[in-house]
């Protein structure tokens, strides 16, 4: 069996990966968006560059563009709740960045006033290239631009010969 339903390929998961994308952008606070869009773009980078003959490829990406090991270090932090291998440095801490617990509110009635979004506090080199904190909207725009730049996405992507 190779792959999942229609993801059968890199070209098929950058589709995800847009698609993900635009279901944050709709709200940069949703944590289960958020996590589904942080779990795709740094697996994107196995599908993108598989099997044993790319992985210099994928070593050399990932030493030179920061944004994949902190794709790493939120991907292991989602899904391991605490990074136990000692080479996830990038982020210090995640939180959200309201006054309010989720749903206290209708969404968009205090938008002007307080602000709720999600906050990736960031550590070592990352922190030197990227600075002291992303929110989730400014990661994702920055794992966007490296897609479809360097990494290799197409800037419109199909899955399953519609585009999603």
């Amino acid at each position: 069996m190779a792959g999942l339903f229609d993801l059968v390929n890199g070209d098929d998961l950058c589709a995800k990966l847009d698609h993900d994308y635009r279901r944050l952008s709709k709200d940069f606070s949703d944590v289960f968006v958020a996590f589904d869009f942080i779990i795709t773009a740094w697996h994107l980078l196995e599908w993108k560059y598989p099997g044993d003959s790319a992985k210099p490829q994928r070593v050399a990406l990932y030493q030179e563009y920061p944004i994949l090991e902190l794709c790493e270090h939120l991907c292991v932090i989602g899904k391991h709740y605490e990074p136990t291998n000692p080479k996830h440095q990038s982020v210090h801490a995640s939180f959200r960045n309201s006054p309010w617990k989720r749903g206290v509110w209708a969404k968009g009635v205090w938008d002007k006033v307080w602000k709720d979004e999600l906050v990736i506090k960031l550590s070592g080199a990352v922190k030197d290239e990227m600075g002291e904190k992303l929110t989730m909207e400014q990661f994702a725009s920055s794992v966007m631009q490296f897609w479809r730049g360097t990494g290799g996405c197409p800037k419109e992507s199909n899955i399953g010969g519609s585009a999603i």
